[in-house]
């Protein structure tokens, strides 16, 4: 009898055990079952960028961020330019979900909307400091939603860090001075263009896939890309003798990406911040990334140089004050124009105003 009841204890400890058990593992599995816990995503992403160079490895640097840190649970595919998509259509490929992310530079839109190009970069603006704070601890997040916004875009944008300085021209004629750019034909896009164009130069919009034949073939005497890390891979020295410094016309410049709407709200909270923080972490991580590969560029252009197979020409200071003025000028009379322009345009100038006043007295003069 002892021994029955002995067993009979034993066999109801054994089952409550069991269930305590299946009922702990049907916990988790619930825990785990929230809003897209455990489900997978997958979003095939876009760049304008040549395979090879530094925009492109930020682009898939980013994809494979968002990839590796959600565990794979959003899996991000990023293709070159021409891959799926021309650059000049990608845009409108993300809105219409044939791709459903680009990573890029918004001044390549502003025909459809003109005032993401104080986002994209200004010739003589802000430095990537500058872009920095204004950007993510400013009005400029906000503001740059709201121009796509307002442009009847459904589209989500992150900011995704700064560019380095460009190569100012590579050209097959030699630049030194504003006076040189009158009747030069040269590849320019969005405002420097514009810009260009007061100064008497050709203006001609290429895309980047086609920018070494165009030079090769005499339908630019001048190009300008992207910086030295981007530009080398290229070529444009193997068939243009000299290189124009410094970056007038983008001493920074900011990537974005951007995502279809639809996609984004489909993410659970959770894989939204992973995106966010991939992207936000390209301000660091990206810049000095790059920088690094500029160097090393560059020291390349330094000994083509002393092998004589290329000139390295500064354009002349007098030249970049009158160009400064011309430039000052242009954006005053963009933002007399147009009032989304205007409050985004006095946003950095007010930002710069502050932002200046502290860093010239806190820098030694050295």
């Amino acid at each position: 009898m002892r021994k029955a009841t002995m067993l009979f204890f034993v066999s109801v400890l054994f089952l409550g055990l069991m269930a305590g058990c299946l009922n702990n593992n049907k916990t988790a599995t619930e825990g785990n079952s929230g809003k897209g816990s455990q489900e997978t995503y997958k979003w095939v992403a876009h760049s304008p960028w040549p395979e090879g160079t530094a925009l492109q490895l930020l682009a898939e640097q980013i994809a494979d961020d968002i990839t590796k840190a959600s565990g794979g649970r959003l899996e991000v595919e990023m293709h070159a330019a021409g891959e799926i998509v021309q650059p000049t259509e990608l845009l409108d490929a993300v809105e219409n979900g044939t791709v459903d992310a680009i990573h890029s530079w918004d001044g390549y839109w502003i025909g459809k909307i003109p005032q993401v190009a104080l986002f994209a970069s200004v010739p003589m603006g802000m430095n990537e400091q500058e872009y920095l704070g204004w950007i993510t601890t400013d009005e400029g997040r906000e503001l740059w939603q709201e121009a796509y916004d307002k442009a009847g875009y459904n589209l989500k944008v992150l900011d995704a860090g700064p560019g380095t300085p460009e190569i100012f021209y590579h050209s097959n004629v030699p630049i030194r001075t504003l006076e040189d750019f009158k009747g030069l034909k040269v590849r320019a896009v969005g405002d420097w263009g514009a810009i260009l164009e007061r100064v008497g130069a050709s203006v001609v919009s290429i895309s980047s896939p086609e920018l070494y034949q165009s030079l090769e073939r005499g339908v630019v005497d001048a190009v300008e890309f992207s910086g030295p890390a981007s530009n080398l891979p290229l070529g444009f020295h193997e068939i243009a003798k000299y290189l124009i410094t410094p970056s007038v016309h983008q001493p920074s410049s900011v990537s974005s990406f951007i995502v279809n709407q639809e996609k984004w709200d489909e993410l659970p909270d959770d894989l939204k911040q992973i995106v966010r923080l991939a992207t936000e972490n390209m301000w660091g991580k990206g810049f000095a990334n790059v920088a690094k590969e500029d160097f090393k560029a560059m020291d390349e252009y330094r000994k083509l140089e002393e092998a004589g197979k290329i000139e390295i020409i500064e354009f002349e200071e007098e030249s970049q004050k009158e160009l400064k003025v011309i430039i000052d000028q242009y954006y005053e009379e963009r933002a007399a124009d147009d009032e989304l322009f205007k409050k985004i345009w006095d946003s950095q100038q007010a930002y710069l105003e502050k932002y200046k006043y502290w860093k010239d007295l806190m820098t030694p003069k050295y």
